[in-house]
């Protein structure tokens, strides 16, 4: 690809980033319409179930688009969910060349698109730029190919390495800034997942709150196997909450789900992991978070819940704020596991971002399995 095209494709991914917290369960995608050198048309995917960026920037470009080049940071959808095929749209409209970053990952599409654009008798191209691509939409990628969502777990430590002191105490660990970039992390999760005793001891609201940004608040996931959480607590006062439990086998369970219930909360029931074992697959859960479309789960909770994924395997990003307090003795984030265990997972995770976000440090740690392009 020459350095014009890389130019375009460039913006389309800039573009992309402005639906960074509202397409979901759809990926981010952004487009630009080119014709003699020069940006005729634009657009990017801003909500599930308006029109897509291919047909916002045709839209933009109007006759222009006709004989001129289009680029996608995703291959163009060829069926009818919401909206119609986009590949309906481009053939439409005139255009003569198309250039993706990615194929998309969805089997509904994965080559369909680019196929029906090239029997129609326009150009296509694939830029093969899959870690970009990948990295504007971990989440929808993992999905469409594992059935699970992507994983992100959000910690937030003293330099000595403790999230809370042995107490629990937790506030406030991190500064302003570093909360703030926090939550614009969660704007961009379908749900955070977090367990009843963050509930318990820290009653937080799991909302997102930026200044006076307008943004969209996650769906919450309580993980309580035995129903321990108050209905009164504040993550229930606002938006939706989803409890996920073990299956109610007498009345006071039974109870319990229907009083959740007739207060609109949402109850999931998953069986027993295995004999005499009073919890449920984590695994289990993510499929049926998946099967909600969820994409990105941001995971925000005690060492328990945080442990038991990272034995599963479970865990795919870490999202770490490091602040410069020393606590002397607290709680660390990961208990509770084998030291061989951990010797043996030692080589697991790479860096992929390291800022300062006002006087801490956040870290971001990919598992490293990703780096295929072919993963599954």
């Amino acid at each position: 690809m020459n350095v014009f095209n890389c130019v375009f494709m460039d913006r389309a991914f800039k573009l992309a980033k402005k639906g960074l917290n509202t397409t979901m369960p759809n990926p981010r995608v952004g487009c630009v319409i080119v014709k003699d050198g020069k940006i005729v048309g634009e657009g990017y995917h801003r909500w599930t179930g308006q029109d897509h960026a291919e047909v916002i920037a045709i839209k933009s470009a109007g006759e222009k688009a006709r004989n001129s080049s289009m680029y996608i940071t995703l291959e163009p959808c060829s069926f009818r969910g919401k909206t119609g095929p986009c590949t309906d749209e481009i053939l439409r409209s005139g255009i003569k060349e198309v250039i993706v970053a990615s194929a998309d990952p969805n089997p509904r599409v994965a080559g369909k698109g680019l196929a029906k654009l090239e029997k129609a008798g326009v150009s296509v191209s694939m830029r093969e730029d899959f870690k970009q691509s990948f990295e504007l939409n971990p989440g929808f990628f993992k999905r469409m190919r594992t059935g699970l969502p992507w994983v992100r777990v959000k910690i937030a430590k003293s330099l000595d390495g403790y999230i809370a002191l042995k107490s629990g105490e937790s506030k406030w660990i991190t500064g302003t800034e570093a909360r703030e970039d926090g939550h614009r992390w969660r704007a961009r999760s379908c749900c955070i997942l977090t367990g009843s005793q963050t509930i318990r001891k820290d009653n937080p609201l799991l909302t997102v709150r930026v200044g006076d940004e307008s943004l969209r608040n996650p769906i919450k996931v309580i993980v309580d196997p035995n129903l321990i959480c108050d209905t009164d607590s504040n993550v229930f006062a606002e938006g939706k909450t989803i409890l996920v439990t073990l299956n109610a086998k007498d009345s006071i369970k039974f109870d319990k789900i229907k009083a959740m219930k007739d207060k609109n909360i949402d109850v999931i029931q998953l069986p027993c992991a295995g004999p005499g074992v009073a919890r449920f697959s984590l695994k289990l859960l993510l499929m049926e978070l998946a099967k909600q479309e969820c994409n990105e789960v941001q995971v925000e909770a005690g060492p328990g819940l945080v442990t038991s994924l990272f034995k599963e395997k479970l865990i795919d990003e870490f999202l770490i704020y490091q602040s410069p307090k020393i606590l002397g003795k607290g709680l660390s984030f990961i208990d509770k596991v084998n030291e061989r265990e951990l010797l043996k997972r030692k080589s697991e995770w790479s860096f992929t971002d390291v800022s300062m976000i006002g006087d801490d440090m956040r870290m971001v740690l990919r598992n490293n399995k990703y780096d295929n392009p072919s993963f599954k």
